[in-house]
């Protein structure tokens, strides 16, 4: 029987309880409910909302591409010449990489911040916009990579000589063939032992 009264003094308190912060809520000077479009919230500083890559930082260490587990980047980079100068990153090391593409494809995103953890230089990092929805796929595909169409065709025929004069200087040079294998043979009276030898 006491805990009959019990229940319903439970249930009472409890509902009285949610009325409380309800009416708080109703009554408050300060407004709950925003004029969206017109007012937009402000996302905490710590929201994992847009993933930006700073390009002038990045050093194209292909890091973030290998650890995402999605396979969200698709990077393509080219090793600078010896003595060409492409600025410091801010860990104090020398730029040594052209990035030619540089795209994120935020369909796919888990948002896990990986790639962010990994980034040495901190190019990779949330940003945290007022509208981070669009109307089409295609928007979710983003392109961090500055360089113009003229650069990346220069610099790939650039890449692609130096391979071919690699391939002919390699190609040139007098090497020693490996002998080829001789094929095992046995008599026929061995055949049934090498066979049991090798079921072993």
């Amino acid at each position: 029987m006491a805990g009959y009264f019990k229940d319903i003094w439970t249930g009472i308190t409890t509902i009285i309880a949610g009325m409380a912060v309800t009416f708080h809520h109703i009554f408050a000077e300060r407004a709950i409910t925003i004029q969206y479009p017109r007012e937009v919230k402000e996302m905490y500083p710590r929201a994992r909302a847009k993933l930006v890559n700073r390009i002038e930082d990045c050093e194209c260490c292909y890091k973030c591409q290998r650890i995402c587990p999605v396979d969200i980047f698709t990077i393509k980079g080219i090793r600078a010449d010896k003595g060409e100068d492409l600025g410091m990153l801010p860990t104090g090391k020398p730029k040594l990489m052209h990035i030619l593409e540089f795209d994120i494809d935020f369909n796919k995103c888990l948002y896990c911040g990986l790639c962010v953890d990994v980034c040495e230089t901190g190019s990779l990092h949330w940003e945290s916009p007022q509208e981070a929805s669009v109307y089409s796929r295609r928007e979710l595909l983003k392109s961090f990579a500055v360089m113009s169409e003229e650069e990346k065709k220069r610099l790939l025929d650039k890449e692609a000589a130096k391979k071919a004069a690699r391939a002919a200087k390699a190609a040139a040079k007098p090497g020693v063939k490996p002998s080829p294998k001789k094929p095992r043979t046995t008599e026929k009276g061995d055949e049934k032992d090498v066979a049991g030898k090798e079921a072993q």
